[in-house]
């Protein structure tokens, strides 16, 4: 495979895995200095802080689900119609889980080298979300 060929493999290891850049080398049997080029070139660490950050912040896009429900039963209410006591429990669940991750997330220790694709990570997070709230 030429190293044109390997580039796209490369950066997925690198800002979707976390892999560091000699782990790569060795992956793919190319050179860290081409790697470090490439990197370069290609901004890899402005997309793998992207990743980054999107990971650290579960409980703000879960805070923002929240907020859309509240902002609906609100408006439920403003026109008169009957809300379900179980929006209400939904809410409630939302919140707690948004405070509950926030609390984890400033205590737990960094991950690295998650081997897991991002639809992996996601599929992931849906399910433990689903679990948390009980639907």
């Amino acid at each position: 495979m030429s190293k044109a060929e390997l580039k796209p493999q490369a950066k997925d290891l690198y800002v979707v895995h976390q892999l560091s850049l000699s782990e790569i080398g060795r992956r793919l049997n190319i050179s860290t200095r081409t790697l470090q080029t490439w990197k370069a070139e290609d901004h890899w660490e402005l997309e793998r802080a992207k990743i980054s950050g999107s990971q650290d912040k579960f409980h703000a896009e879960i805070f923002e689900l929240g907020e859309v429900l509240a902002r609906q039963i609100k408006q439920d209410l403003q026109n008169g119609v009957a809300v379900d006591n179980a929006r209400f429990i939904s809410l409630q669940r939302i919140i707690d889980t948004a405070e509950t991750s926030r609390k984890y997330e400033e205590k737990a220790p960094k991950k690295k080298n998650d081997e897991r694709t991002p639809e992996e990570r996601q599929k992931a997070a849906l399910k433990k979300l689903q679990e948390v709230l009980g639907i």
